[in-house]
């Protein structure tokens, strides 16, 4: 393959991507999640017990020109300072979300790869994680959904290895005025 054959068909996927930061298009939703939110998260340890209520801050940044979105945000959990990262963004080839989730939680020290579809308002990913305890893997899914400009929500939910699923973190977001310091 020639330089300049390469440097056409870098020219050819960038215009093309142009084309999916359309209105409606899942691109065009990642623009409409980027800034600063504040609100509240509701963690389920057990199932069957109340939520842990803790407060949440965090900004939702565009990266390499709108191709992922990038939110950072930190909370409370116990009295211990907890920090995330989760990158997410819509595969054009494959026609589906990707996105990796890292945290000082839930993750320890593992990345969780999740892929899925697009919602109505939003998206959803799932993946895996290994069992602390050394067990079968359990599942994890993600839904985004962003239920006006100014409101979104993240919702995360268990799978245990017998299938059942179960709420396991819900974040409602409120758009802030502010810059969010993460």
């Amino acid at each position: 393959m020639s330089f300049i054959h390469t440097v056409m068909c870098a020219v050819e996927i960038h215009m093309g991507f142009e084309e999916h930061k359309l209105q409606g298009s899942p691109h065009h939703f990642l623009v409409q999640l980027a800034g600063a939110w504040t609100g509240n998260s509701l963690t389920w340890l057990d199932a069957d017990e109340a939520p842990h209520e803790s407060p949440v801050q965090g900004s939702i940044q565009l990266i390499l020109d709108g191709r992922f979105a990038l939110y950072l945000y930190q909370s409370v959990m116990n009295g211990e300072p907890q920090h995330g990262m989760f990158t997410f963004g819509y595969n054009t080839q494959l026609d589906r979300y990707e996105s990796a989730w890292v945290d000082s939680f839930h993750n320890r020290t593992a990345i969780m790869y999740c892929t899925g579809e697009v919602l109505e308002r939003g998206f959803s990913v799932a993946g895996s994680y290994p069992d602390p305890s050394g067990g079968p893997d359990w599942g994890w899914r993600t839904v985004v959904e962003l239920i006006d400009r100014g409101h979104l929500r993240l919702t995360a939910y268990n799978l245990n290895p017998q299938g059942v699923e179960s709420r396991a973190v819900e974040t409602t977001l409120t758009r802030s005025t502010q810059t969010a310091s993460v």
